[in-house]
């Protein structure tokens, strides 16, 4: 909001505020990755080629207020004394910064003390918060089977035989 381009965000008719978006990417790149994410991502290594971004700076801010509004902290993430008939899936990254596992784990803890059908996964990952972007296919195998036991109305699936453990 800064850059003289923003306009108070009326900027669609003049061209969007390039150099605003530009810091707001490198400080959002800074705080979400992890040390050697970083380094793999940037190091030391010239980069060549046409960059472009797939949102503009409106997109951004709403982006960056929705991650700085979303709290499910103190009993926010379910009303009390309304059952609850959804199974859960919670994958959370060991290196992420922005949501630490310990959110997860707390989202966890809340509903099972519910007594809600909930399996979750912390996996390995040095991408920081970027790993939900990179560890793909990790990912596509636990929703897979999360989403092939639902579909079969399994209710408690104890993790035996997956190789990412973790499962509860």
């Amino acid at each position: 909001m800064a850059d003289p381009a923003w306009r108070e965000g009326n900027y669609y008719d003049f061209g969007p505020p390039k150099k605003g978006l530009a810091v707001a990417r490198m400080i959002g790149h800074i705080t979400v990755m992890s040390d050697q994410s970083m380094e793999e991502k940037f190091s030391r290594r010239l980069k060549n080629g046409a960059f472009s971004f797939n949102f503009d700076a409106d997109s951004y801010l709403y982006i960056t207020k929705a991650m700085d509004y979303f709290d499910l902290s103190g009993g926010k993430l379910m009303r009390s004394g309304k059952p609850l008939q959804t199974r859960f899936l919670v994958i959370f990254f060991q290196s992420d910064w922005l949501y630490p596992s310990y959110q997860s784990q707390d989202i966890v803890r809340e509903l099972k003390g519910k007594q809600v059908d909930i399996t979750h996964c912390e996996l390995k990952s040095t991408y920081g918060h970027d790993a939900f972007l990179v560890e793909v296919e990790e990912q596509t195998d636990l929703i897979r089977h999360f989403l092939g036991v639902t579909l079969k109305g399994y209710h408690s699936w104890n993790g035996q035989g997956s190789k990412y453990g973790g499962f509860g």
